[in-house]
């Protein structure tokens, strides 16, 4: 069981180190394989174990950067910071990996030409899990390591990132089943055969997604959907990396606004703006109550008469007349005019919404936040560039959300985030490669506006057209085309997913049948010391 450890522990490093920092993206292609030859013959006990320590191992070298956030953001302890990162990745996480090991150990018991594919389905079921189940965590699905390698992203428009693993996973479970043939050659020679088989699949899926982005990038007109009336114009992007606090403080009201203004006269001057975007958190006052406040941002947009989409806050009272506050978007006219608003929908539990509100302890020594309502579905925003849909921070890492504002007639995406609360590059790196695939599935321009960065400019292809790094103040421009038309993942959603889901089901089912057919020579259990080999004489 020690080297079936070590081996888990190798595939979690390695799985982490395909992403930013170091995003050495081609490690994923054999970073799984460890798990799989650890997980392969053993018992479905043994395999739990080894799932519960792959995902907290991984989840600890991808999101590494939590601690320092939990001290710089909710003001507590490291060690609470430690605490919350493990018990974090256990319920998101681990959970979902010890189900795809097990799932492995009870299917893969001897080489069969679909295991490496049926592998593939089976990790595509974990990943939807974890994004749709429970609380939602997408953090660092396997499709996102592949995001700067745009002939593997272009299947997004049909699968959507899930479809970007899929191809990867098989990979690595084809190299796992021919290893096992070889070293049982001897003894079982018709295995040799099957992996070879399976690995023909695992190949052909590669190719097909390569063939497809070929194709997309080639001819990229075909992947952009038409134009909307031909809208298109200058996008300005604010990036102002600037101390926002950690609580809605009496002194940050109006912060910052002055250095924005400066921001946008100094990026108007140097060319022409349809849209100034600035990101979320920008303003730390209500728009919406304050003329002054309004004035001085016209005056700001007047030379070429650009609308702004900016994030602040929003208050109001309920049905009820209870107070609400909401994380929300603004578009402005040149005049300085409110004219369209966007509510965050889905919210961060413990920094914008506390769900457990009746854990009065808790809430007093974790509730030191901004604490926000959520909105309800609301149309984009008409600017004029086409209707916007607004994305704000960890909403652009759900695709079904994206989904649904494209289906609301959205034209253009964007995304407002505050990533200075991390603080940690490698945080905002991940999460901005996450908004990335949200172009690609919906075939938008998407364009990214962050408080610390990255900012960025991104075409339907997924290219990036212009970029602010981490971290910096700067301002970026660039050409956005509106698009109409819906790509076939809008359409049908995580269809492709869901197939995989009942595929690796049946071939549960399937195994459990093979098992009790067998019940004499139970293939469920093997001893848990030994690695996958050839049988003992």
């Amino acid at each position: 069981m020690r080297a079936r450890l070590l081996l888990t522990l190798g595939s979690a490093v390695a799985y982490g180190l395909a992403f930013p920092g170091p995003g050495w993206h081609w490690l994923a292609w054999v970073a799984v394989t460890p798990l799989l030859v650890a997980a392969r013959g053993t018992s479905p006990r043994a395999a739990l174990v080894l799932g519960f320590t792959w995902g907290t191992a991984m989840a600890c070298v991808v999101a590494d950067w939590m601690p320092g956030a939990i001290v710089r953001y909710w003001q507590q302890p490291w060690l609470v910071g430690v605490a919350v990162l493990l018990g974090g990745t256990i319920l998101t996480s681990s959970v979902f990996y010890m189900l795809f090991t097990a799932w492995y150990a009870a299917t893969a018991r001897a080489p069969r030409a679909s295991t490496p594919l049926l592998a593939a389905c089976a990790w595509v079921a974990v990943e939807l899990g974890r994004t749709e189940l429970l609380i939602g965590n997408p953090w660092a699905l396997l499709g996102y390591s592949q995001v700067r390698v745009p002939v593997l992203l272009q299947v997004a428009e049909v699968t959507g990132v899930y479809g970007v693993a899929f191809p990867v996973v098989a990979v690595n479970a084809a190299l796992v089943e021919l290893w096992v043939a070889w070293r049982a050659r001897r003894s079982a020679p018709d295995g040799v055969r099957h992996a070879a088989r399976g690995a023909l699949g695992a190949v052909a899926a590669v190719v097909l997604v390569l063939g497809f982005g070929s194709w997309r990038l080639s001819a990229p007109g075909a992947a952009i959907p038409a134009t909307t009336d031909g809208a298109a114009g200058e996008v300005v992007v604010v990036q102002g990396n600037l101390d926002l606090g950690t609580q809605w403080r009496e002194e940050m009201y109006g912060t910052n606004l002055d250095k924005y203004l400066t921001l946008t006269r100094d990026a108007i001057a140097r060319g022409r703006a349809d849209v100034v975007v600035w990101p979320e958190n920008a303003m730390s006052f209500f728009v919406e109550r304050e003329p002054a406040f309004r004035a001085a941002i016209a005056a700001a947009l007047d030379p070429t008469g650009a609308e702004l989409l900016v994030g602040g806050p929003r208050h109001g009272r309920d049905a009820g007349g209870v107070e609400r506050y909401r994380n929300a978007a603004f578009l402005l006219t040149p005049t300085g005019t409110v004219a369209g608003v966007y509510e965050k929908q889905q919210l961060v539990p413990f920094a914008e919404a506390f769900p457990l509100l009746g854990a009065a302890g808790l809430r007093e020594r974790f509730g030191r936040v901004r604490e926000f309502t959520p909105g309800s579905a609301t149309a984009p925003l008409p600017t004029r560039l086409g209707p916007a849909g607004i994305l704000i921070c960890n909403e652009a890492m759900f695709p079904r959300l994206a989904a649904a504002r494209v289906l609301a007639g959205a034209a253009w995406l964007v995304t407002l985030t505050n990533d200075s609360w991390v603080g940690a590059a490698k945080y905002a790196a991940i999460a901005s490669d996450m908004a990335l695939v949200r172009a690609v599935e919906q075939r938008r321009y998407l364009v990214r506006a962050s408080t610390a960065g990255p900012s960025a400019i991104v075409d339907p292809l997924g290219r990036v057209v212009a970029e602010v790094p981490f971290p910096s103040q700067a301002t970026i421009a660039g050409r956005v085309a509106a698009a109409s038309g819906l790509t076939l993942y809008a359409r049908t959603g995580d269809a492709f997913a869901l197939a995989c889901v009942v595929a690796a089901l049946a071939a549960l089912a399937l195994a459990w049948r093979r098992a009790r057919r067998h019940a004499g020579a139970p293939v469920f259990a093997t001893p848990a010391d030994e690695l996958p080999g050839p049988p003992r004489s």
